[in-house]
């Protein structure tokens, strides 16, 4: 491992004078499930860690009536057991839940996820499904980012290097809105292959409104309005449910690689979209297809 210096500031504005010191020479500490494997394998490059683990209020989840507030200190199984999250946003609860295996629950952060940005991770689709707000500091200030626009590829976001992701929103999640988050793992555990969240409104027995996330086949979150155009107006049936599925998966541009072929992963997609779709329906307080 490389020669670095390690920092541990005691405030939110310390660490952002740290990461501007360094201007893209420091890396941020919270749950280090991601960063510490690359720095053993020298893949991050960087001169100072920050280690945020000690900042006072980092661990926040606060929950009211419109928002899930997350902080960059919580932990996936903070998030998980949570019951008012479960109660006001279960997609979130339930992902963080299925995050990798129990270690990575133990340690790695909801906010280092999606600052972090691989491709297939969980958090990142969530994010991007819900249009989270993205939270962060930096020593001109704050600044909100929006999920849906955050994401730009492999390890990419709006992020600058020099601000720290301090908390993500969450919008609630009650009928008649309902989402749901579907994966496909080789083991428990390992990274998955493929992923699709679903977010469906419901307008009586219509579609009002819906939106479609693919992750892990591509460079990051990938939007599917395809599928949702065959949503929005229409009853959510069987037929519908399929026909929105099939789009998801044929709309995909996946790669052969050890994980399996591009075909297989399309059909993947399209069962994790059907299952998704059908769960969202049920939780929006629609029929049962």
């Amino acid at each position: 491992m490389q020669s670095l210096s390690y920092a541990r500031p005691s405030s939110i504005q310390e660490a952002c004078s740290l990461l501007d010191e360094f201007s893209g020479g420091a890396v941020v500490l919270a749950g280090g499930q991601s960063l510490l494997p690359l720095l053993r394998l020298g893949a991050a490059i960087t001169d100072c860690v920050v280690d945020v683990n000690h900042i006072e209020g980092g661990d926040r989840i606060v929950v009211d009536e419109d928002h899930v507030e997350v902080g960059f200190g919580a932990r996936h199984v903070d998030v998980a057991t949570d019951e008012a999250v479960r109660e006001r946003c279960r997609v979130l609860a339930e992902t963080a839940g299925h995050i990798g295996d129990t270690q990575v629950r133990n340690r790695g952060t909801l906010c280092g996820s999606i600052a972090h940005a691989d491709p297939a991770g969980d958090p990142p689709v969530l994010a991007t499904l819900l249009d989270a707000e993205i939270v962060a500091a930096s020593v001109s200030g704050e600044t909100t980012y929006r999920g849906s626009s955050f994401f730009h590829g492999f390890y990419e976001t709006e992020l600058d290097e020099t601000e720290l992701v301090t908390a993500v929103r969450f919008p609630t999640v009650a009928p008649p809105r309902g989402a749901a988050y579907e994966k496909w793992e080789p083991s428990e555990g390992a990274y998955p292959v493929a992923t699709v969240g679903a977010l469906v409104e419901l307008d009586g027995d219509l579609v009002a409104d819906a939106s479609l996330v693919a992750g892990a086949v591509e460079a990051g979150p990938t939007p599917r309005p395809e599928a949702v155009e065959l949503l929005v107006g229409r009853e959510p049936t069987e037929a519908t449910v399929t026909e929105a599925a099939v789009a998801v998966g044929e709309h995909a541009d996946p790669i052969d690689d050890a994980e399996g072929t591009a075909d297989f992963k399309r059909e993947l997609l399209k069962t994790l979209a059907k299952r998704a779709l059908l769960a969202a329906v049920e939780r929006a307080g629609g029929p049962t297809p």
